[in-house]
């Protein structure tokens, strides 16, 4: 039986057309037999890239099932997604592409999923404490945008919950913060932290800062601000070179998102751990590891010393939603995954 797992995201989306093989200790492994990673923004829908994959791949390999991480809401096997604008229907997939059965799953419930599937050198610990495999996890991480999951880790078998969290409002610390929030309120009706930790956010945190510096904003030209990845791409590197307002971009970054992760600790106190994911982290870890984010993640007044507690992995493996996507089909633990089984009794 071929499967299609896919990772879709609004800068790339990665899919991976694999086949089950048990292993020497009789579990199942996958064995891939084409995958490839495309830029999201070169389709105009879901529909076109996935019929490029298929023409790519070849007849000979047909797919069989199917399932999506999707960065969006997923309402009765329908979704929107929030950075693209795709608009996606299990239902029409199977028809359109003669697939037995589609599901779909929000991207960081299946990087839950994917957290079983990490070595230990996938994972860099920013926040050294105690961690305990049976208690309540989170997995959160801004590329994008800026998704969240958790699991209960307390009951069997385990529970996944998909939140929109990234999307709460913003709350600045300190002077500049506060100076960052106004300026993003010019622009936008309300200030989320995806507004901020994001790829987006990270190239708006530089036109703050740009503002701050010249007065009126104009170093960075309006192409260089349209063009989002290559931009943030572009900070990174000259950060790493030291210039001046990059290297304050990438530390305000830094500090905020400390700040917000701090915050997931106060409110689900897991001590499973906090895992840092998305498609940022991994490539800023080396700013990750600064004593800025320790002391903005610590800076909890009369929490401290809870937040302090509760362990903090940076994930460096990229594969983890596409990884969570296959675990989905092998392993389902949530509604949306169980279509799979209810299209195979019904069909």
């Amino acid at each position: 039986m071929n499967i299609l797992a896919a990772d879709i995201g609004g800068t790339k989306s990665w899919l991976s057309l694999y086949q089950l093989k048990p292993d020497s200790g009789k579990k199942t492994q996958p064995v891939i037999l084409f995958e490839k990673i495309y830029k999201s923004a070169d389709f105009t829908n879901f529909d076109s890239l996935l019929d490029r994959f298929l023409t790519e791949n070849g007849p000979e390999n047909p797919v069989d099932k199917m399932c999506l991480a999707l960065p969006g809401v997923i309402k009765q096997r329908h979704t929107t997604l929030t950075n693209l604008q795709w608009e996606l229907d299990a239902d029409q997939l199977e028809q359109h592409f003669s697939i037995k059965s589609v599901c779909f799953v929000n991207d960081f419930e299946a990087a839950a999923m994917g957290l079983e599937t990490l070595q230990q050198d996938d994972l860099l610990e920013l926040n050294a404490a105690a961690r305990d495999d049976k208690a309540i996890c989170v997995i959160t991480g801004a590329g994008t945008g800026l998704g969240l999951a958790w699991l209960d880790n307390t009951r069997h078998p385990v529970k996944i919950f998909a939140t929109e969290g990234g999307h709460c409002d913003f709350a600045p610390t300190n002077d500049l913060q506060i100076a960052l929030l106004k300026f993003l309120q010019k622009k936008y009706h309300h200030v989320s932290y995806e507004r901020i930790l994001s790829g987006p956010g990270l190239v708006a945190l530089y036109a703050f800062l740009d503002t701050q510096a010249s007065g009126d904003g104009k170093i960075i030209s309006s192409q260089d601000m349209a063009d989002v990845p290559t931009m943030a791409k572009k900070i990174h590197q000259m950060a790493d070179q030291g210039q001046p307002q990059a290297v304050a971009c990438l530390t305000l970054f830094v500090e905020v998102y400390a700040s917000y992760i701090a915050n997931l600790a106060l409110l689900y106190k897991p001590q499973g751990g906090i895992y840092i994911a998305g498609g940022i982290a991994a490539k800023i870890q080396s700013w990750m590891q600064k004593p800025g984010f320790t002391k903005s993640y610590l800076n909890k007044g009369r929490m401290r010393d809870l937040v302090s507690q509760i362990p903090v992995f940076l994930v460096t493996n990229d594969r983890l939603g596409l990884q969570g996507a296959m675990r989905c089909v092998e392993n389902p633990m949530n509604n949306n995954v169980k279509e799979i089984e209810k299209n195979e009794r019904d069909s």
